[in-house]
C-alpha cells in the first residue's frame, strides 16, 4: 500500500485537519443549540474537503480532487445552508432539551472513547511514522463521537447531525487510505450517503412544528 510520511507537509496538514475535525465533533457534543450543530457540521465538512484536497495533491489523484470539490459544495455549503433554512428558520428549532445525559457526562464519555480509539488503532497494522498512523485514530475517534451524539441526543434532528459526523469520520479515514480503496467504491458510498441526507432533509422539511419538536422517545410511544 502506498504510504504518506507523517513528517511531510501533506502529512502534517492531514494530521492538523484530523485534529480540527475531532475538536469540532467535541464542540457539537458540548452544545445544545441547533444552529451550532449545523455550523459545526458545516465547518467540519469544509476542513474535510481541505484534507481531501491535501490527500489528492499528495497522491496525485484526480479522483480525490473531484471528491474534495463535491465534499465542499455539497457537505460544506449546500447541506448546512439547507439545514439552517429548513430546521433553524422555518421550523424554529433553537435549543435541544431532549438529552439523555448532561453535557459534562457526554464530554467525559467522549474523552474516554477518544482514548479508546487511540489504544485500538495505534496497534493496528499501519506503517510506523506514516500519516495514516496519525490520522486513522483521529477518524476513528470522530466516528465514535458521532455515534455517541446519536445515543445521548433524543431529538431526531440532533441524531441526524450525529450520523453525518459519523460519515465525516469514515470519509476522513478513507482519504488517507486512498491507495487501497478504489475510487468507484468511495464515490458510490459518498453519493449514496448524500442521497440519503437529501431525502432526510426533504422529509424533515415537510414536518409540522409539533413533529419537529418530537424526540425519538416520543416517536417510539406512537407504536401500537
Amino acid at each position: 500500500m502506498q504510504s504518506l510520511s507523517a513528517s511531510t507537509t501533506a502529512g502534517v496538514l492531514l494530521d492538523l485537519s484530523g485534529a480540527l475535525i475531532l475538536l469540532l465533533a467535541f464542540a457539537c457534543l458540548a452544545s445544545k443549540l441547533f444552529s451550532r450543530y449545523v455550523a459545526y457540521y458545516g465547518a467540519q465538512s469544509v476542513v474535510l474537503a481541505f484534507a481531501a484536497g491535501v490527500s489528492a495533491a499528495a497522491f496525485h489523484s484526480a479522483e480525490l480532487w473531484i471528491l474534495a470539490a463535491l465534499t465542499l459544495m455539497i457537505k460544506g455549503i449546500a447541506i448546512p445552508l439547507a439545514a439552517r433554512r429548513v430546521l433553524v428558520r422555518r421550523l424554529a428549532l433553537k435549543r435541544d432539551t431532549a438529552m439523555s445525559t448532561g453535557l459534562s457526562t457526554s464530554l467525559i464519555a467522549g474523552g474516554a472513547l477518544t482514548a479508546f480509539a487511540y489504544l485500538v488503532t495505534r496497534t493496528a497494522l499501519l506503517p510506523h511514522g506514516s500519516a495514516a498512523a496519525a490520522v486513522v485514530p483521529l477518524s476513528t475517534a470522530v466516528i465514535l463521537l458521532g455515534a455517541l451524539s446519536m445515543v445521548v441526543r433524543r431529538h431526531t434532528v440532533a441524531q441526524l447531525i450525529g450520523w453525518l459526523i459519523v460519515e465525516n469520520g469514515v470519509f476522513l479515514g478513507a482519504i488517507i487510505l486512498v491507495a487501497s480503496f478504489p475510487f468507484i467504491v468511495e464515490a458510490g458510498i459518498f453519493l449514496d450517503l448524500v442521497a440519503g441526507v437529501l431525502m432526510m432533509v426533504v422529509f424533515v422539511s415537510g414536518l409540522t412544528r409539533q413533529l419537529a419538536e418530537a424526540s425519538a422517545g416520543e416517536l417510539r410511544e406512537l407504536r401500537g
